[in-house]
């Protein structure tokens, strides 16, 4: 019961986070903006089918969301010298600085949350989520050797 609870805790907490500092909830931009972004940041460049594909979102609706970020001046979006069908995306610097500013708008929303504990509270949390997590890396990887093994 104590773990249900912690666990609803968290969860609230996490949407709190999220409420405070996502750029979709503060009607910054899209959802799919946002995901093409974070996409582009993991693995660019890519071509418009590409990230249509991994998004699982029409070519049409890509190809206008880059145009819009484009306009944004957050990517970049060029024609291949060798195909000039395939159109390749890339994040600008000021892309790149957007995304970082997310995440640290995020970082800042959570200490200003975590400001409520004193030094050794937020020692003893932190070891306490060290150990969560540290608990779940090696159940991850346990995973994947499980599933390679039956391969």
């Amino acid at each position: 019961m104590a773990t249900e609870q912690l666990a609803e805790d968290l969860i609230a907490l996490w949407r709190l986070l999220r409420n405070l500092s996502h750029p979709v909830r503060r009607a910054e931009i899209t959802p799919e903006q946002y995901w093409l972004l974070r996409l582009l940041n993991r693995n660019e460049p890519l071509s418009i089918s590409e990230l249509a594909n991994q998004l699982d979102i029409a070519i049409s609706s890509a190809t206008i969301s880059c145009k819009r970020l484009e306009k944004a001046g957050l990517l970049t979006r060029e024609r291949q010298s060798n195909d000039e069908r395939v159109v390749r995306v890339a994040l600008t610097a000021a892309g790149l600085a957007q995304i970082d500013a997310w995440r640290q708008r995020k970082r800042e929303a959570l200490t200003g949350m975590l400001n409520v504990l004193d030094a050794q509270e937020q020692q003893t949390l932190q070891s306490l989520i060290e150990r969560v997590l540290e608990d779940a890396d090696s159940r991850a990887v346990e995973g994947i050797r499980n599933h390679d093994s039956h391969h």
